[in-house]
């Protein structure tokens, strides 16, 4: 088969949902469209825009300042702290949530002992916490990650002349920051901030949690609560024509701003430090990891110790067994079919395939919410249309939603990977004679392995951290541990959703510190 042609029909199968989503809503009724403007979209418009501002704003200076200081200065346990600062991310966003809001909550430790010892004080914790604004910072809290990585590749591979330069003219420190550093940066903090964006707006655990109307808790509720696919539709469709625009900003902003520099020389130790400055380090670089990871982890403890009588731990095995086999086959399955996709446009230089490759990328872009709606009503059309019933809820049609869902984070390093070496490749190969088959096996898969190896650890924290979608297409009586650990906190079950929370949060972490070290490794930030 022309592998033109098989490219476009991957890309057709994975599309096909959500091209049906659009046209699904075409022939809608105005009432629905009127009632919708009238009485949901600009609450729900604005909450979520509330939202992603505060959520991005938090992140920038959780992200950005750490990964100036780790990459500009020597300070003792500077690669220590570089893992650290990573591993907030392992902890899914509705998580923090849940164990933040029972923390601060009346029954909580703090106001409990605040109350019992410290009367006078009271008054100034008694408060709701249960805030938009609170939910915003506890979400940057495990979202930063995303900026801070690309920032501390960015600054590490700047080199010191931009700062030797600025120095001579006169710069101080901050002014270096401002004026240089962060123009220069401005794609590499572009790309995290969309990385951020697309989570804060698929997120619903930790929204329906706190209370907060957005357009993900708004899809969910007209379809579990009002059982109106029509209103469903239509919210689904706003929202995706919401990230489609972050999506078309975010691919305009890094191509319009393109920086091609190499490391010139190592850019850490440029500025002196005393004791103060040394303090300010410390503090910044430990602020994220204690209040985004260690009090979370050591909470959640706790509540595992104190619970742990009462674990059920054949349903632990069994609730992990299936998070482990959906994320572990449906990451091999997305790296697999971003082989094909990335090895077909090197050899092919097709403009075809690339273009595809682009398309199936905004999957990404788009909340879990929408995809498994647009999987719904796509079944649904097809089940009509052969006279066949399609089980909605079955393992296959959940590992297709995550296909869908996580194929772009699959892409990105393997693209990154193919397109950084060079040609000649390719054509030492084949005039060895090398068949297309036999050039991937003995070249491209060895010197690509690392990022395969990246590609395939992104989509397993993802996958398994995933709740939007397992949630609507989960087969009956089939459980994840990120829909136990829903469950049990939505029914102010805090403390026996702990044990769940702690082996998700357990398994990203072994995997995000390898993956730290394979991103070191490959760009040799550890040097720098």
């Amino acid at each position: 088969m022309n592998v033109k042609l098989l490219t476009s029909l991957i890309s057709v199968f994975l599309l096909c949902p959500l091209i049906y989503l659009l046209y699904s809503v075409i022939g809608l009724s105005l009432d629905t469209f009127v009632y919708l403007w009238n009485n949901l979209l600009l609450g729900y418009s604005l909450n979520t825009l509330y939202l992603l501002f505060l959520t991005v704003f938090f992140s920038l200076i959780l992200g950005i300042i750490p990964a100036w200081f780790v990459s500009t200065t020597n300070f003792k346990g500077k690669s220590f702290f570089d893992i650290l600062l990573f591993l907030p991310l392992a902890i899914p966003s509705y998580i923090i949530a849940f164990t933040y809001s029972d923390l601060l909550s009346y029954t909580g430790p703090i106001q409990s002992i605040v109350r019992n010892n410290y009367p006078d004080l009271y008054k100034y914790v008694n408060h709701d916490y249960l805030q938009i604004e609170i939910l915003a910072f506890l979400m940057a809290l495990v979202l930063y990650p995303y900026l801070y990585t690309a920032c501390r590749i960015s600054f590490s591979l700047l080199g010191s002349n931009y700062i030797n330069i600025s120095k001579n003219l006169g710069m101080s420190q901050f002014q270096t920051f401002f004026k240089i550093i962060l123009p220069i940066s401005r794609v590499s903090i572009f790309s995290g901030l969309f990385l951020i964006t697309m989570e804060v707006l698929n997120e619903y655990g930790a929204v329906k949690y706190f209370g907060v109307n957005t357009f993900t808790s708004g899809i969910f509720r007209s379809w579990y609560s009002m059982e109106d696919i029509n209103t469903a539709s239509i919210l689904a469709v706003c929202l995706l024509i919401i990230v489609s625009i972050f999506f078309l900003l975010e691919r305009y902003s890094t191509s319009k701003y393109k920086y091609n520099y190499k490391p010139n020389d190592k850019v850490s130790g440029n500025y002196s430090t005393n004791k103060f400055s040394i303090i300010v380090i410390y503090l910044v670089c430990l602020f994220p990891f204690i209040f985004g990871f260690f009090i979370p982890i050591i909470y959640i403890l706790n509540n595992v110790f104190k619970t742990i009588n009462v674990l059920d731990f054949s349903e632990l095995l069994n609730l992990s067994l299936n998070s482990f086999f959906l994320a572990s086959v449906s990451s091999i399955i997305i790296v697999a079919i971003a082989i094909f996709f990335q090895y077909i446009k090197k050899i092919s230089k097709s403009k075809t395939v690339f273009y595809l490759s682009e398309i199936v990328s905004l999957t990404y872009a788009l909340p879990g919410a929408v995809i498994a709606l647009s999987l719904i009503i796509f079944l649904a059309f097809l089940t009509k249309l052969i006279g066949i019933s399609i089980a909605f809820g079955s393992v296959v049609i959940l590992m297709y939603a995550y296909v869908m869902r996580y194929m772009a984070v699959g892409i990105s390093p393997l693209r990154s990977s193919f397109d950084k070496h060079p040609e000649t490749f390719d054509d030492t190969g084949k005039n060895l004679g090398m068949t297309n088959f036999k050039l991937f096996k003995k070249i491209h898969l060895p010197i690509n392995i690392s990022a395969i190896y990246i590609a395939f650890i992104l989509c397993f924290v993802d996958i398994i951290k995933e709740l939007p979608i397992t949630l609507i297409l989960r087969p009956f009586n089939f459980d994840t541990l990120a829909v136990r650990t829903y469950e049990y906190a939505i029914e102010e079950m805090i403390a026996k959703s702990s044990i769940y929370s702690l082996i998700i949060i357990l398994l990203g972490a072994v995997l995000l510190i390898f993956l730290r070290k394979i991103i070191n490794k490959g760009v040799d930030v550890s040097q720098h």
